[in-house]
């Protein structure tokens, strides 16, 4: 590797290349100069900061140099402080970095954001919170073209708890075009983090005008990328999983000339016994468009492998990859060790290639239905587009792939039609126990969200809310009367089929501060129809309203909604423990989608929920895999909520028609549930082995143990070691401690 030479020419810096580096624009970066207030100059109060209140220049702690700045908790919720005004260029890239450390921050965030002439810029991957030493972020960000000035701006967000917490600040920089090299050099290694870039691709074959490579579940094989230079031989793909369960790798084709009709055949695996080769699955991976990504600039647009294909022989294309999707499913009976075959690669009926596979199979089995609780949402409407097929089949099919993929629960809201004959509440369950005993029955569900939901989840306020039976205002007179009869009967009904553990009530969604006494409201009425009822609510246990009525907290899964002593003390309380959302989207590193798993089992969740799988707003999701921003808050203050690519979209319509289509992101989804599968079990048998110890706290010995190795990936809420190598040996690590119990 080259060795970048700088030369100080006056006031220019040069770099071995030739051009100049690039000049820090922010004026006193490092808060080491002091302005007349006794403040850090060139940096002030902003908006909702005030200098010697809540914003100090500290000269006890700072990351480099003698001062930083420490931004405290004040009475509003935000508290910021910004750089001056920078004159920028408009359509230019700026790159910018600053270092955070953080004390106390429960419930609190700590995070940068550009102030431009024209608007506020919120930059990803950009908070800190809790107590954590000094941590160095980076962010791109490309001007508007009519933007001309902007101001990096230090900001607490505070969303409740105690105001004795702090943020500090330090070594800020904005660059046009670029970093300076000794930062360029970290910002790629930070960027391989945040991309979840693992060097994990090999080269099966190269013979004749064909090579033939594979990668993991978690690799995005481009069409125009070739082999990556990096790749080393290999002589067979490895797989391994526990009885019962199915794992993937990629295998890609790259020919010379174009091959039609390529597809694949297996053998048995040959072993301890015979995996049979019905068991080996393949399916070609299709393109989704990514025109433009929602929140992370440095998102690859254009077509992006997701989509997955019905098995079948498709065209490989001459010098582009063609990627193909392996899945092997362990039977439930086949015996622990290393089974062994192959895959023939043909091309019409000609053999082009052969790809040896091997199977380990450890010495356990996964529960044939997950214990982790699952509620995923889903809109048969969304294929209509595509799809004549009544709404009932397509509903059914939507369901089966998802069970396919460990899902076990739906949060389709099931509500009990009803209406009011003489003064009294008549319900109507047919159409209810219909549905209801499809799911649990043949599908093995074990949760499902309850209705009626009267509203939320846009901050449009309470005065959006729906009304009972189309006409009876929620907390009317009218409505407290007969509502808990309602309710009583649905009670009593569920119990009568044994499915009152599986439901949760789930009356309104994401409820704001000011009418939390109205969501209450409804909550009480519920539990006074049953106090058995499971109340769902997405919202965080910071929010002390709700203790003694939600019996099902769905919190954002995040700082500071994520508060663990506050979700400690509801788990005391005998309260489920939920976290939202599912992470869906196409920006950052793919683990994420599994990772997310590890860190449900780390943090004790019991259940995990996803408001959409199908969310085709306004647009193809084969043409364009972004949703359209969906228009937000109340009248006179709308906003756009801006989604991120392919968020809430993990089924593509067949536009051939049939099922949707699954993704590589499904696969993902699935792998973290057996991931997490995995985590249950080393934590029931450390439970197990401590009893037979006769240890003075079992329970708290295995789950400290389970969350250790779950530690070894999952540092921190929504920290994660992203390398693909490090996961898979630790759920390597994790299966052979199974084993050994």
């Amino acid at each position: 590797m080259a060795r970048m030479l700088t030369v100080c020419l006056g006031a220019l810096v040069f770099s071995a290349n030739g051009g100049p580096e690039p000049a820090n624009l922010v004026a006193n970066p490092g808060m080491e100069e002091t302005g007349p207030a006794g403040v850090a100059a060139g940096w002030g109060g902003a908006t909702f900061g005030q200098p010697g209140s809540h914003v100090f220049l500290d000269g006890q702690v700072a990351h480099s140099g003698k001062r930083s700045i420490r931004v405290g908790i004040g009475p509003a919720d935000f508290v910021t402080c910004a750089s001056a005004a920078i004159a920028v260029k408009p359509n230019t890239t700026y790159h910018v970095t600053w270092w955070c450390r953080t004390e106390g921050m429960k419930q609190a965030r700590a995070y940068l954001w550009l102030k431009t002439d024209k608007g506020q810029r919120v930059l990803p991957d950009a908070e800190q919170s809790l107590t954590q030493e000094w941590t160095q972020y980076f962010a791109e960000y490309k001007t508007t073209a009519e933007e001309t000035s902007l101001s990096p701006v230090l900001t607490t967000h505070q969303t409740g708890g105690p105001a004795e917490c702090h943020a500090w600040f330090d070594d800020a920089g904005v660059y046009e075009g670029g970093f300076p090299p000794g930062l360029a050099a970290q910002y790629q290694a930070f960027l391989r983090t945040w991309r979840g870039l693992s060097e994990t691709a090999f080269v099966l074959s190269r013979s004749g005008g064909l090579t033939v490579w594979a990668d993991t579940l978690a690799a995005k094989i481009y069409r125009g990328d070739g082999v990556p230079a990096y790749a080393a031989p290999a002589r067979e793909v490895t797989l391994s999983g526990a009885r019962g369960e199915q794992n993937y790798a990629q295998v890609a084709v790259l020919p010379a000339a174009d091959l039609p009709g390529a597809g694949w055949e297996t053998t048995d695996l040959e072993g301890p016994g015979k995996i049979p080769a019905a068991q080996v699955e393949w399916w070609p991976v299709g393109y989704c468009n990514l025109v433009k990504a929602g929140r992370d600039p440095q998102t690859r647009l254009g077509l992006t492998p997701d989509p997955l294909l019905k098995t079948g022989p498709v065209e490989a294309k001459a010098g582009q990859n063609t990627p193909f999707l392996i899945g092997v499913r362990i039977p439930r009976d086949a015996k622990a060790g290393t089974y062994r075959g192959r895959m023939t690669l043909k091309a019409g009926n000609q053999p082009l290639a052969t790809v040896p596979l091997a199977v380990r199979v450890y010495n356990f089995a996964l529960p044939q239905d997950p214990v982790f609780r699952t509620l995923i949402n889903y809109s048969a409407n969304s294929f209509k587009r595509w799809d004549p097929r009544p709404i009932g089949e397509i509903d059914r099919d939507i369901a089966r792939v998802l069970h396919a993929h460990g899902v076990r629960g739906s949060a389709a809201t099931a509500t009990v039609p009803a209406k009011i004959v003489e003064g009294k509440v008549v319900c109507d369950f047919t159409a209810f126990d219909r549905r209801l005993h499809w799911y649990i029955d043949d599908l093995h569900f074990n949760a499902f969200s309850l209705g009626p939901c009267f509203g939320g989840g846009t901050g449009e306020g309470w005065e959006k809310h729906h009304k009972w039976l189309g006409t009876i205002e929620p907390l009317s007179e009218e409505f407290n009367r007969l509502f808990p009869e309602y309710l009583r009967q649905v009670g009593q009904h569920l119990r009568k089929k044994g499915w009152m553990e599986m439901a949760y009530l789930y009356l309104w969604d994401e409820p704001e501060p000011d009418y939390f006494d109205k969501v209450v409201a409804l909550h009480k009425l519920a539990l006074r129809a049953d106090p058995g009822f499971k109340i769902f609510e997405t919202t965080s246990p910071n929010n002390e309203a709700f203790w003694g009525v939600v019996k099902a907290w769905s919190i954002p899964f995040s700082r500071p909604f994520f508060n663990e002593e506050n979700v400690d003390k509801r788990r005391a309380a005998g309260d489920e423990i939920w976290v939202y959302n599912i992470h869906t989207n196409l920006e950052g590193p793919t683990q994420l989608h599994r990772l997310w798993f590890w860190q449900a089992a780390k943090y004790g969740a019991a259940g995990a929920q996803l408001w959409e799988t199908t969310f085709y707003n306004k647009i193809d999701p084969w043409e364009n895999v972004t949703p359209v921003p969906w228009v937000t808050g109340r009248k006179g203050h709308e906003g756009l909520y801006v989604y991120t690519a392919g968020e809430a979209i993990m089924l593509y319509p067949d536009k051939r028609g049939g099922p949707p289509l699954p993704s590589l992101r499904l696969k993902l989804m699935q792998k973290g549930i057996d991931d997490l599968g995995y985590l249950m079990l080393l934590q029931q048998r450390l439970t197990a082995q401590a009893q037979a110890k006769k240890m003075a706290d079992p329970q708290g010995y295995a789950q400290a143990e389970m969350r250790k190795m779950a530690g070894e990936v999952v540092k921190n809420i929504s920290r994660f070691v992203t390398d693909t190598r490090v996961l898979d040996t630790t759920r390597d690590a994790v299966a052979r401690r199974i084993e050994e119990l």
